[in-house]
C-alpha cells in the first residue's frame, strides 16, 4: 500500500476520534468554522501536524491535513497547513517540484477564507489565514519566482496580518508576518532609512518576533528560526546560536536548526564546530535519500571551506572530492556553478597542501 494512504487510513481512525464532530450544514445555512486559535481538540490536532511540518516528518503532516481538510471541508485552515508542508518539503528539499499541488492548495484555503470573512467580517482569524497564505506564497515567489510577485504578495500578506490584530489583538502570531517584514524591508531600504518617510523598524521587527516567541499559539519555533536569520544578519551570532540550541531541541529531526548552528559556527571562526554541524546536515540530508544534491554539494563546500580554516587538509580533500562527485543534474550545476568552481578551487589549493614535497 502506498506510504501516504496508509498513513491517511492510520491517521483517519485517530482525528475523527479527537475532533469535534463538525456541524453539517445544507448550502442555505452558515457553515461552521472551527477556531484556530482557541483552546481544545482541534487545536491540539493542528499543533499536532505543525510540528510534524517543523520536524521535517512530512508526509506525517500532509496525512494530518488531508483528513482534517476533508472532514472540515469549507475551513481554510487544513488546506492552509497542507500548502505549509508542501511549501517546508519544497524548501526542504531545494527544489519547486510540486509547485502546483501547493498552489491548489492556497487557492483553496484563499477562497475559504474570504468567504468565512464574508460570512463573519468581524472576526480576525480569516484575515490571518489569507496573511499566511500570502506570506507563504510571497516566500516561494522569492525563491523560485520573480521578486516583484514576492513583493506584491508580502505587502498584501503584511496588511492582512495588521487588518487581523485590529479586530483582534489577541492573534498574537500575526506579529511573525509582521515582524519579518517590517525587519528586513528596513534591511533592504537602509541606504534610506535616514529620510523621515522611511522608518528604520529593525529593532520593532525583533521585538515582534520576540512577542510570538513569548506568546504565539502555532508559531514560536518559526519566529524563533526568523529570529536566528535576522539576529546573524545583525552580527548576534552567539545569541542566534542559544536560540538555534532551543530549536534542535524542539525539533530533533529537523536539519533547519544545524544549518544555523553551521553558519553562525562559521561566522564566529569555530571552525571544528562548524564542519561537525556540516557533517551532521550531510547524513541527515543522506538518510533521507538521494537526489537532494543541490543541499549536498551547498554542504560539502561549506564543510570543506571550515576543515581547511581549521588546518585538517586531507579532510578537506575529502570533502572537495565528494562535494565535486555527487551525480547532480544540470539545472542544479548550473544554480551553483559559482559553488562548484570555489570547490574546485580548494581543491587546487589542498592538494598543493597535502603534496609529499610540502
Amino acid at each position: 500500500m502506498n506510504v501516504r494512504i496508509s498513513l491517511v487510513l492510520a491517521l483517519a481512525l485517530l482525528i475523527f476520534g479527537i475532533l469535534p464532530s463538525p456541524t453539517l450544514a445544507d448550502d442555505t445555512e452558515t457553515p461552521h468554522y472551527p477556531s484556530l486559535f482557541t483552546p481544545g481538540a482541534f487545536l491540539d490536532t493542528v499543533l499536532m501536524g505543525v510540528h510534524w511540518t517543523e520536524n521535517e516528518q512530512f508526509a506525517k503532516a500532509e496525512s494530518l491535513f488531508t483528513v482534517m481538510s476533508a472532514q472540515y471541508p469549507r475551513s481554510p485552515i487544513g488546506p492552509l497547513f497542507m500548502a505549509a508542508a508542501i511549501h517546508g518539503e519544497m524548501l526542504d528539499q531545494e527544489s519547486p517540484a510540486r509547485a502546483v499541488e501547493f498552489h491548489r492548495w492556497l487557492d483553496e484555503t484563499i477562497n475559504e477564507a474570504e468567504l468565512w470573512r464574508t460570512s463573519h467580517p468581524g472576526n480576525g482569524e480569516p484575515e490571518f489565514i489569507l496573511g499566511a497564505a500570502l506570506g507563504y506564497d510571497a516566500v516561494y515567489e522569492s525563491h523560485w519566482g520573480g521578486w516583484f510577485a514576492a513583493l506584491k504578495r508580502g505587502l498584501s500578506a503584511k496588511n492582512h496580518f495588521k487588518h487581523a490584530l485590529e479586530l483582534d489583538t489577541t492573534l498574537t502570531d500575526a506579529y511573525l508576518g509582521l515582524g519579518t517584514y517590517n525587519y528586513w524591508k528596513s534591511v533592504k531600504t537602509d541606504f534610506i532609512n535616514w529620510l523621515p518617510i522611511v522608518p528604520d523598524d529593525r529593532q520593532k521587527g525583533l521585538n515582534q518576533l520576540r512577542r510570538v516567541i513569548e506568546h504565539g499559539t502555532i508559531s514560536r519555533n518559526a519566529a524563533r528560526a526568523s529570529l536566528c536569520y535576522a539576529l546573524m544578519n545583525e552580527g548576534d551570532y552567539l545569541t542566534a546560536i542559544a536560540h538555534a540550541d532551543t530549536l534542535a531541541t524542539h525539533l530533533p529531526n529537523a536539519k533547519s536548526p544545524l544549518w544555523i548552528l553551521a553558519e553562525a559556527n562559521m561566522a564566529l571562526y569555530r571552525w571544528n564546530d562548524a564542519a561537525e554541524y556540516y557533517d551532521d546536515v550531510e547524513s541527515r540530508i543522506k538518510d533521507d535519500g538521494p537526489g537532494n544534491y543541490f543541499n549536498l554539494i551547498e554542504s560539502a563546500a561549506n564543510r570543506a571551506r571550515a576543515l581547511y580554516e581549521a588546518g585538517r587538509y586531507r579532510e578537506a580533500l575529502a570533502e572537495c572530492h565528494a562535494g565535486l562527485s555527487y551525480p547532480a543534474p544540470n539545472d542544479i550545476r548550473k544554480r551553483h556553478d559559482r559553488t562548484l568552481e570555489q570547490l574546485r578551487d580548494l581543491q587546487h589549493t589542498v592538494k598543493d597542501l597535502t603534496h609529499p614535497g610540502n
